[in-house]
């Protein structure tokens, strides 16, 4: 990348200018193209945290629209190189701006391991022949590798969720199988107070104070006799 090739770029209808790992640390360039006001996506391959932050405050300093890429330049990357919490780590430094992942490794599970850890773009590139000649090719995408790397993606997007922890309405089928309920260890009369030898923990129908509730329940006085193995209900207690 030159500036006369940004230049050329900006007289099209382009969306974002891409900066290579290569002119990372290229400062003329990134002022140059910063300079133009359209959203950058900038891979850092090949530079040392030191040089990324240099970046980050030339281009923020230049009030750009932009995202850092967590790349290594290696064709193909081995697993043990790709160091993926670099993409952490950068979201922790840069908490203001999008940070990405630009993968050049084999396969497409660390990439969607990317995802996974917080990447918010993700860059592969694409071939149609694994065999062609250039050192990036062998890791290329296939355009079908690719649209199931897509739906990999967005099914980790979904299962992602929230750090919310609750229950699911799709786990109704394995709770009315398998949840645990309190119920009478043997025969309880009304009157009784309740104390650990009067419950258990079983499956059971209905469903009755659930076995989490043990603590809850212990003291509590009953309204109605109940049957050794018979759920003890909300509504049987006070």
């Amino acid at each position: 990348m030159d500036m006369v090739s940004v230049d050329v770029l900006c007289s099209l209808p382009v969306s974002f200018l891409k900066i290579g790992s290569g002119d990372a640390n290229n400062f003329p360039l990134l002022q140059h193209a910063a300079s133009k006001k359209l959203p950058m996506v900038v891979s850092t391959g090949m530079q040392n945290m030191e040089t990324v932050h240099s970046v980050y405050k030339l281009l923020m300093a230049a009030k750009s629209q932009f995202c850092l890429l967590h790349c290594v330049s290696a064709y193909p990357t081995p697993p043990c190189d790709v160091n993926l919490r670099v993409i952490q780590m950068f979201k922790q430094e840069f908490p203001d701006i999008p940070i990405g992942y630009s993968g050049h490794e084999l396969g497409t599970d660390i990439s969607v391991a990317a995802v996974a850890l917080g990447a918010q773009v993700l860059e592969r590139h694409i071939t149609l022949d694994k065999c062609w000649k250039g050192s990036d090719h062998v890791c290329s995408l296939t355009p079908t590798e690719f649209r199931n790397l897509v739906d990999q993606v967005r099914n980790v997007e979904a299962a992602l969720g929230n750090p919310v922890k609750k229950f699911q309405p799709s786990e109704m089928a394995c709770y009315n199988k398998l949840g645990k309920t309190l119920v009478a260890a043997h025969n309880l009369s009304a009157g009784d107070h309740i104390t650990a030898d009067s419950v258990k923990v079983k499956v059971a129908e209905p469903k009755g104070y659930p076995a989490e509730k043990y603590g809850d329940i212990l003291g509590k006085e009953l309204v109605r006799d109940i049957q050794e193995d018979e759920s003890i209900m909300f509504i049987d207690v006070i």
